[in-house]
Parts: structure tokens; sequence; C-alpha cells
């Protein structure tokens, strides 16, 4: 099994580099409608509210708002937005304040119990694809590599709308509906979070058209904001996006050197388990429609000092069997009979590697990892904090690349344009959760052999045996790339790993069990 490593896992992304609808119109004409593209539509809304040069003059901006429960004042609200994507949101009620915010790296909240929680998965792409939105204002979308389609005609309080749904490779998808008739935003639906948002009664602010009323709905019912004033460009900082700091002081320095040092040990009793390897593959159009999907099962033997033996279990729900899977188990037992007789060479050729890396280390006078001292340098840390993570405590912290910083290597350049978050387990010293997306393109050649583009991104965990050893869980990662001058794609890849059974690492240990025949036809 090919180990896990951090921060190895950041360079996985540059390893993976080489791998119509229509409704009847709602004012009662029986020919169908043919739908505008969402560029168009997106057009239309720039230039109602206000034109596109306009607009993208805007790096940030301040919202002041009363909310009403019931046509009964409840709290304020104060929202920050900062060009390309960050935004923040502080609802005050009379019971305390919900704060919630994303950068590029991170989205998180803080409720009214206190506590801090970094979102993850499905939860954090759709908050940060929505701020992204809500901070480009719909502007260049395409170069934060934002998907856009319209999926149909619908309508909100009996006007139409085209509704066009904004996605990215991530999975994240939000719904915006675009009046027909003046071409502004009347709503956004966002069915990860389950939320509903309205926007009314549009009046110029500066030239700009802003919606004076926004409904939408919290746990406590349907609250109503009333805009009461808005600033642009007064210079809203940039760390006002990131989460708040533990008040203690955590060294994340020294535990990223602890985690290098832990990993190693570690490493040497990952082949004690065999396991169950689940990869889906996707390719995605341009619109972000799932074009194609393969879905393997793989059986793994990790053999120590050799990459694993994966032995081919099902193929898109379908299990192998007949003349197929005999021919897998007899190459898989092939394998690992030549596994057993290399086994000697195998252990001797790992110590010369370990030795000779110890030696280029001490050569370059570095005490930690190459990996580990590749990612100090180039990344700076912001917010170590405390939170629960699957029940367990962790040390949370975003990073990004290190102002100044100026890369020697590819390896440093890749490492350089990164954004994202760990979660460490402190006392284990493991890495629980890491999420890692491009912030800029990066390109092989000057572009001429590859172009990866932004917003390419890795998530992975790992969980904790009972025996204390800590096993990659699952891992993602979405791709926009172009290979040579010849175009490129879009690519997502998903892989879990399950039903971890642990063996002493022996080849001899593993049984294979006997392929499944055909069954005859009657």
């Amino acid at each position: 099994m090919n180990r896990l490593r951090f921060p190895q896992l950041l360079a996985t992304i540059a390893l993976f580099i080489s791998v119509a609808c229509s409704y009847e119109s709602a004012l009662g004409q029986t020919a169908s409608r043919k739908l505008p593209s969402a560029e168009k539509v997106i057009d239309n809304y720039l230039k109602a509210v206000g034109g596109k040069k306009a607009t993208a003059a805007i790096r940030d901006s301040t919202y002041d708002f009363t909310i009403y429960l019931n046509d009964q004042q409840f709290g304020t609200a104060l929202v920050h937005t900062k060009a390309p994507g960050s935004e923040r949101w502080e609802m005050t009620f009379g019971n305390g304040q919900i704060i919630s915010a994303t950068n590029s790296g991170s989205a998180w909240e803080r409720g009214l119990n206190g506590q801090l929680r970094t979102l993850t998965g499905g939860e954090a792409a759709a908050a940060k694809l929505r701020g992204l939105l809500n901070a480009s204002r719909l502007v260049n979308i395409k170069k934060s590599n934002v998907l856009a389609r319209v999926i149909s005609l619908g309508d909100v309080a009996s006007e139409p709308a085209y509704i066009v749904e904004f996605s990215t490779r991530s999975g994240a998808r939000l719904q915006y509906y675009f009046s027909v008739k003046t071409g502004l935003i009347t709503k956004i639906t966002d069915d990860v979070r389950k939320s509903r948002i309205l926007f009314d009664d549009y009046k110029r602010n500066k030239g700009i058209l802003e919606p004076q009323k926004i409904r939408m709905n919290l746990d406590q019912g349907e609250i109503v904001l009333h805009l009461q004033s808005v600033s642009y460009d007064t210079g809203v900082a940039a760390r006002i996006f990131d989460p708040p700091p533990a008040t203690e002081t955590l060294d994340v320095v020294s535990l990223l050197r602890e985690v290098g040092k832990n990993q190693d040990a570690l490493e040497q009793r990952v082949s004690e388990y065999a396991f169950r390897q689940k990869e889906t593959d996707r390719t995605i159009d341009s619109k972000g429609v799932v074009k194609k999907e393969t879905v393997k099962v793989y059986e793994v033997f990790p053999i120590p000092n050799r990459e694993a033996v994966l032995k081919l279990v099902s193929e898109n729900g379908v299990e192998l069997s007949g003349e197929r899977a005999a021919k897998e188990e007899k190459r898989v037992i092939e394998e690992l009979e030549k596994a057993e007789r290399e086994r000697e060479k195998d252990r001797l050729e790992a110590e010369r590697k370990k030795a000779e890396q110890a030696k280029k280390q001490a050569a370059n006078k570095e005490e930690d990892d190459p990996d580990i001292s590749q990612f100090l340098r180039a990344c700076e840390f912001v917010s170590p904090r405390r939170e629960q993570f699957n029940g367990r405590d962790a040390i949370v912290f975003d990073f990004r690349p290190r102002p100044g910083f100026h890369p020697s290597n590819r390896s440093e350049s890749l490492i350089a344009k990164l954004v994202g978050v760990v979660w460490i387990d402190p006392v284990d010293k493991q890495v629980m959760r890491l999420e890692a997306r491009l912030a800029e393109g990066f390109k092989i050649a000057g572009g001429l052999l590859v172009s990866l583009r932004p917003g390419a991104a890795l998530a992975m965990e790992q969980t904790r045996m009972i025996e204390g050893v800590w096993l990659p869980r699952f891992a993602q990662v979405n791709l926009s790339v172009k290979v040579l001058l010849f175009g490129g794609g879009d690519f997502n890849k998903t892989i879990e790993w399950t039903d971890y059974r642990h063996f002493s690492g022996d080849v001899n240990d593993y049984k294979l069990d006997s392929p499944k025949t055909e069954e005859k036809k009657p």
C-alpha cells in the first residue's frame, strides 16, 4: 500500500496530472422557450445591477441589516465581503451571536454556544462557493473554475426566472434564480444546507442595485433582513475572514515536526493490514455534468518494502466471475509469490534508500523530513485552534503561501500555490484530515506540457484503529487539466478504504477466496 504521508499528500495533486431542458412559458405560451446560456444570463444581471465595469471595481463591501422575525425586531446582522472569495456574517440576537465566514482556504462558524467548528465535505464546499459568488459579484467566475449552466425556467412569486446552477469540481452546487423581466437575482437555494434566500426591493447605492429586503430560513423560522446601509471599498481587512485562533499558544511548527518523525514508525505497521479499496472515477463536462462514472473495488494486500498487490473484485457493481476472475486470481498469486522470493532483496533496497535519504538530509543540514521542510518553508500557518473532530480532540489550522517565498524547485512551486486546512490529533501526532486547493494555476514547461487550473483540490481523512495505527479512510481529488496543446478535461477521483484486517505482514498470511463461477442460464 502506498502510505499517504504528510505533507506528501499535497504532492498527490501533481501526480494526478498525468493521469436541454425547457418549461412551458409561465406567461401561458404553449411553445417551449429556448433557454439562454448561463453566460448570457450573468451578463444581463451585471448590466442590470450597474454594469460589469462598475461591479468589478468593487473590492470589498460592508452591509448593515436589521433582522425581523414575525414582524418584530429580532436582531442585527453585519456582512463583509472581499474579492475574490471571502465573506463573513455576524448575526446578533438577544441570546447570543452566530458568526460564519469563508476565505480561500476554509469555511467556519461559531454558534450560539460559542463553539468553533471548521466545516468539511459538502457543507464546506457549498459555503465556499456561495462566498466566492457573493464576493466576486459573479464577475469572471470562470477564472475561479466555477461552472455554470441554465437548468430550467422556474418562477418566484409568479415571476418567471432562469435557474442557473453554479458548481465546482468538489461537488458544491447552488441554484440562483434570475428574473426574466429584470435580470436580477430573486432567490438562491442550497440543497446541502437546505437553505433558501429570497431577494426583493432593489434600490441603487452609488450606482449599484442592492436588495433592500432579504428573507432566509433559520432554525427559529423565516427571518427578514432589512438593509440599513452599505459601503464599498473601505479596506476591509483580510484577517477578519480567518477563524479565531485559540487563546492559548499552539506551536504548529513543532507539532508538524513531530508528525513527520512519527510517520516512519507507524509506516512500518501499515503493511500488517489487508483491506478493501473502492475507486470511483468521474469525468465532468464544462457545465459540471458527470459524463462518465467508473467504479472499481479491489482487495488490497500490502507487502513490506514494495507496492501493494491489488485484486480486482468488482466493476461498476458487478462482481468478477468465471474466466476473468480466475485470471485475476492467478495474477495476484504470481505477484505474491514473486514478492516472497524477493523479500530480502526488497529489504536491502529499502535500507539503502533510507540511508541515502538520511545522508542527503544531513548534507542539507535539515533535521526534518525533506517534505516537511518544504512545507514549513513555503507556507504560513493561520489561526491554530482546538476543535472536536469525529469525537476526538483536534488541533486545526489553515495554511496558505508564505508572503515573499521564492520556490527553488517544482515541488515547492506547487506547495507555494496551495491553501487549505489540516486537522491533527494532538496525542497520536497524526493527520486526521487534510484539505488543499490550488489558489492559482500550476504549469509544467510553461503550460506546454500540462496546465492545472485554479480550484484543483485534494481532501483526505485517516481513521484510528484499535491498535493505535492511523490508516486512510478516504481521499478525493478534483482536477481541471489541460494536457499539451490539445485540450484536457475535468476529473474527479474518490478512493475509499474499508474492511481493514490485521495480519502479521507475511505474504503467506494472505488467503485468497476462490473465484466465483458463472451461473448457468436455464
